[in-house]
C-alpha cells in the first residue's frame, strides 16, 4: 500500500466505504472512511471528537488533539503568524534558504534531493519562523527522525520521544533568554500558556511545520519531472501557481489520514454503525481521488480547480500552515528548476522508494543528475550516497520561471489539520 495505495482506496470507495480496520497497537474498533462526501462531513461532525477519551500521555494535548473550546483557545494564540500577509513576509528569507540549499550541491552534478533539499528546506523554514538560529538547531534528518518515531511510529519510540522533548525544552529555554520578533517570544511574553503548554505548542509547530511539507515537496518534484510539458507551461506563466499547487496537493496528499476522531455517541456513517468510543480514520488521500468529486482523479491536471480538496483537512482543524506550505512549494520548486534546468531523475520513477505510511506518503530518496554549475564542488551531508554523474542527453529542462503566486489567491475554501 505504501508504493501505490490508490487502487486499494478505489476498491474501498466502491465496495466498503466505511471499512472496519485495526492493528495490534489500536485498542477497540476502528473505521476507515474513504469517500469524499463522507470524509468532508465527518471532519465537521461534532460527534467525532479529536480528544482521546483516555489520554495516557502525561503532557498537555496539542491543538490537533483538542476539541472546542480548548482547541480554539490555542489556535487563536498562533493564528496571526500564519495569515497570508504574515506568511508573505517570509518570502525573502525562504528564497535565501532555498538558494543556499541548492548551491550546496549544484557543483557536483548529482544529489539526493530528499536528503539535501526537500528535507532541509522545510526544517530550516519552520526554525526561522520560530526565531531559532542555525547554531541552536538539530540537523534536519534528526528533527524528522525524532518527530516521526516519537509521534507516528507504532508503538512510539520512547527514546526518540525523550530526545524530542529535550530538544524542545532546549529551544524554549533559548527563546526565554534570547527574545526576538518571533512567535515563541510573543507566546512567552503573553503569559497565556503554562510552561508545559508552551513546550507542547513549540513541539506541535515544529512537527506540523516540516513533516508534511517534506513529503509534498518530494512528490511535487517527482510529478514535475515526470511531466516536462506541464512543468514548462507552469514555469512559462501559462498556469497559475496557486491553482497548480492545489492540484498537486489533491493528487498526492502528504497526509493520507487525518488525526484520529473518536465517536462520542452511537452513530451511522454511510450505513455503517459506529459505536460510542470507536475510532474513525478519515482518509484525505482517498477522498481527494474520489471520481464522484474529481473527474479522472488519477490524472495530473494543473489547470483543474481542485478546490475544495481535503489535503489540509476541513472545518475547525483545517491546517493553520496551508499558506506557508504553498509559499514554500512555489519558492522551492522555482529555485530548484531555475538553477538546475536539466535536472533529471537518476532512476526510473517506478523504482522510487516511498515511505512514512500509513499516516503520510512521500519519497524516501530522489537521486537526480544535472549539469554541474561553475561553482565549487561540495560534499553531501554525512551518510548521503552520491548518485553517479550525469550522462549527456537530450533532456528538456526549464529555463524560465513563471511569475510568483499571490499567497492565498486560490485558497478561499478548504484546505492538514491543526
Amino acid at each position: 500500500m505504501t508504493a501505490d495505495p490508490y487502487p486499494g482506496y478505489a476498491w474501498l470507495r466502491e465496495h466498503d466505504p466505511v471499512c472496519p480496520v485495526g492493528g495490534p497497537h489500536i485498542p477497540g474498533r476502528m473505521w476507515l472512511v474513504t469517500r469524499y462526501d463522507d470524509v468532508r462531513a465527518c471532519l465537521v461532525d461534532r460527534r467525532l471528537g479529536s480528544a482521546a477519551p483516555v489520554g495516557p500521555d502525561p503532557h498537555p494535548p496539542g491543538m490537533s488533539h483538542l476539541d472546542h473550546p480548548g482547541h480554539a483557545r490555542l489556535r487563536r494564540l498562533v493564528a496571526a503568524a500564519f495569515t497570508p500577509a504574515a506568511v508573505s513576509r517570509l518570502r525573502d528569507r525562504t528564497a535565501r534558504t532555498c538558494a543556499r540549499a541548492v548551491e550546496s550541491f549544484a557543483g557536483r552534478g548529482s544529489a539526493d534531493l530528499v536528503a539535501e533539499y526537500t528535507r532541509e528546506v522545510p526544517v530550516a523554514v519552520v526554525h526561522d519562523l520560530l526565531g531559532v538560529p542555525e547554531t541552536e538547531r538539530a540537523p534536519a534528518a534528526d528533527v524528522l527522525d525524532m518527530w516521526y518515531r516519537a509521534k507516528f511510529q507504532q508503538p512510539p519510540d520512547e527514546v526518540k520521544l525523550a530526545e524530542l522533548l529535550g530538544y524542545v525544552r532546549k529551544l524554549v529555554a533559548y527563546k526565554r533568554s534570547h527574545p526576538g520578533d518571533d512567535l515563541p517570544t510573543r507566546l512567552i511574553e503573553s503569559g497565556a500558556l503554562t510552561g508545559d503548554e508552551l513546550e507542547v505548542m513549540v513541539m506541535t509547530l515544529i512537527g506540523a511545520g516540516h513533516i508534511t511539507t517534506i513529503q509534498f515537496l518530494g512528490t511535487t518534484v517527482l510529478r514535475l519531472l515526470d511531466h516536462p510539458g506541464r512543468r514548462a507551461a507552469l514555469f512559462g506563466g501559462d498556469i497559475d501557481w496557486s491553482r497548480a499547487i492545489n492540484e498537486l496537493l489533491r493528487l498526492d496528499s502528504p497526509s493520507h489520514v487525518a488525526e484520529y476522531r473518536y465517536a462520542s455517541e452511537d452513530m451511522t456513517i454511510a450505513g455503517a454503525h459506529v459505536a460510542e468510543g470507536d475510532v474513525v480514520l478519515l482518509s484525505l488521500a482517498a477522498a481527494n481521488r474520489d471520481p464522484n468529486r474529481f473527474p479522472d482523479p488519477g490524472a495530473l491536471d494543473l489547470t483543474r480547480d481542485a478546490r475544495p480538496h481535503l489535503a489540509f483537512g476541513h472545518g475547525a482543524h483545517t491546517c493553520l500552515g496551508s499558506h506557508l506550505v504553498k509559499l514554500e512549494t512555489e519558492i522551492a520548486i522555482t529555485t530548484l528548476f531555475a538553477r538546475l534546468p536539466d535536472l533529471a531523475l537518476d532512476i526510473p520513477s517506478g523504482e522510487v522508494d516511498w515511505g512514512y505510511a500509513p499516516t503520510f506518503r512521500g519519497p524516501r530518496a530522489l537521486p537526480v543528475t544535472f549539469t554541474p554549475s561553475q561553482g565549487p564542488k561540495t560534499s553531501p551531508p554525512p551518510g548521503v550516497a552520491v548518485p553517479r554523474p550525469p550522462v549527456p542527453s537530450g533532456r528538456i529542462g526549464l529555463d524560465r520561471k513563471g511569475p510568483p503566486a499571490t499567497v492565498g489567491r486560490e485558497d478561499r475554501g478548504d484546505g492538514e489539520e491543526g
